[in-house]
């Protein structure tokens, strides 16, 4: 299901991000957070939608990065489909993941 939704948007033929289900979006936003999470190059970050909100990234070391933004942007920001030119970042810039 996960690579046929991503694969379905990576095609360019107008299925956008913002096209899956929220269902997906939710599911594979809190996946890719958990992915990241204590992952030594990813500073202490809180993911947040307005509503729900995720923590991932290294062990808190530092002050905590905030980012925000639709859920899409986040999605797409967290599986490097978007670079997160519309996530407002807070507390820093905004973290560089790797690769999946």
């Amino acid at each position: 299901w996960v690579e046929v939704e991503l694969h379905h948007v990576d095609l360019g033929i107008g299925y956008e991000l913002e096209d899956l289900p929220a269902e997906f979006t939710e599911r594979e936003t809190d996946f890719l957070a958990a992915r990241f999470a204590g992952h030594p190059d990813v500073p202490p970050t809180r993911l947040t939608d307005g509503t729900r909100a995720w923590s991932t990234g290294r062990e808190a070391d530092a002050a905590e990065v905030t980012v925000t933004g639709p859920p899409a942007d986040l999605l797409g920001w967290l599986a490097g489909r978007r670079a997160g030119a519309a996530l407002r970042v807070e507390g820093g810039a905004l973290p560089t993941l790797p690769p999946l």
